[in-house]
């Protein structure tokens, strides 16, 4: 069996790209791989609060140690760091806002990137993950085109993800794109993600 995390993040509920492809992506897997069993984390439906301070004293607090409040967080942090570790497939739809991701799934990441449990520092300005294995397949949409200079200057979305991914230790990501979403050749750029989901997931 095939665990597969489908991580959703679009706070539009009515025509979201992200979702859409995610969808399909999902289908398209199961059906060519009918033994994967699939989670759904819905980020904006069920959204992960933000860390204020009395989480962040909790992470920085030894265990019997925390309040209440610091302790719920960490119980959290630890439940959605075990998703991701009982999964051998992620699927995150991210659509693009304001130049990077969507404020539900940067929360999603800040409780899974936690010092000594999803990764260590083992040098000067250096790093090991400690999630591995797994696979990702990340899902953009963006209003623009930022595949090409010069706009592609202004795309923080696709590094950032691929360097919090990769801090945590999953570094084997594919990054599936629908550019241009406001243009008037969107329908051209979700046909072209559509028809790398069926090379990928069929």
């Amino acid at each position: 069996m095939i665990k597969l995390l489908h991580v959703q993040s679009s706070p539009n509920f009515v025509n979201s790209v992200t979702r859409t492809l995610g969808d399909e992506f999902v289908r398209t897997w199961t059906e060519s791989h009918p033994e994967t069993q699939v989670e759904t984390l819905d980020l904006a439906r069920d959204p992960v609060p933000h860390w204020g301070p009395e989480a962040i004293k909790g992470f920085m607090a030894k265990e019997g140690e925390r309040t209440p409040e610091g302790q719920a967080a960490v119980d959290l942090s630890e439940k959605l760091i075990r998703q991701v570790e009982d999964a051998k497939i992620l699927v995150i739809g991210c659509p693009m806002y304001n130049m990077s991701m969507p404020t539900q799934l940067k929360s999603w990441i800040d409780h899974l990137t936690r010092a000594g449990r999803t990764f260590k520092f083992t040098g000067q300005g250096q790093y090991k993950g400690l999630i591995w294995n797994k696979k990702a397949f990340v899902i953009l949409s963006r209003g623009g085109d930022y595949s090409q200079p010069p706009a592609n200057t202004a795309d923080f979305q696709e590094p950032l993800l691929r360097a919090n991914l990769g801090l945590i230790g999953i570094g084997d990501v594919t990054f599936i794109r629908a550019e241009g979403q406001r243009l008037q050749e969107a329908p051209s750029y979700v046909q072209a993600a559509r028809e790398k989901i069926a090379w990928i997931a069929g």
